[in-house]
């Protein structure tokens, strides 16, 4: 559930673009890892100060969460964090072939609908976006708390141009290169099953 909307989200982000990323500075980059949607950030956060030497980058379309993200980076003073407030939709066609070390959906939209289906980031036109931007080698780590998307998440990933690492369907969050979501959090508290999949490009 996204939070409700704050008055100051957008002026705080106009206050600190020392945060933001432009597709251009973006594009500049030599190496960085990219979450689409960020949230609230602990992930992105958490990911940039237990890994000091990675760049991470959010893309989040929800000022609010933007605001709230960037206040948490800005407070903890974490230098290798950054946040674009932007649609991925708008993004990832502009993003550089080749350009990103790994990809992270953290409990994406589940779009249940099934008219709505196209609008999930693991359907086929998002995965091949992923496949074209990332490096070789890089990898899209998926997890979700939604077993029909996490099917279908499967079902699309077996059509695709990535290589499936890693199928799993009770993941325990012992993965070293892995931080919790605030939903992730609120799942485990209640003992609900978190679902996880890992594509490389080969």
């Amino acid at each position: 559930m996204r939070p409700r909307f704050k008055a100051w989200a957008k002026p705080y982000l106009d206050e600190h673009p020392e945060v933001s990323f432009s597709i251009e500075q973006l594009n500049g980059l030599p190496t960085y890892y990219l979450e689409i949607g960020a949230g609230k950030g602990n992930f992105l956060c958490n990911m940039a100060l237990k890994f000091p030497d990675k760049l991470f980058v959010g893309i989040e379309r929800n000022v609010t969460c933007s605001g709230i993200t960037t206040k948490k980076i800005v407070e903890k003073a974490i230098s290798n964090a950054k946040l674009i407030y932007a649609d991925a939709d708008v993004l990832l066609p502009n993003l550089n072939d080749n350009s990103v070390d790994a990809l992270f959906l953290n409990f994406s939209d589940p779009w249940p609908k099934k008219r709505h289906h196209k609008h999930r980031l693991t359907s086929e036109k998002y995965l091949a976006q992923y496949f074209r931007i990332l490096k070789k080698g890089g990898r899209v780590y998926f997890k979700t708390d939604n077993v029909d998307l996490f099917d279908f998440s499967l079902e699309l990933a077996a059509l695709s141009q990535f290589n499936v690492v890693s199928i799993d369907r009770h993941y325990n969050g012992l993965d070293p290169f892995d931080e919790m979501t605030e939903y992730e959090q609120s799942f485990r508290e209640q003992g609900l099953p978190i679902y996880r999949l890992i594509l490389e490009k080969l």
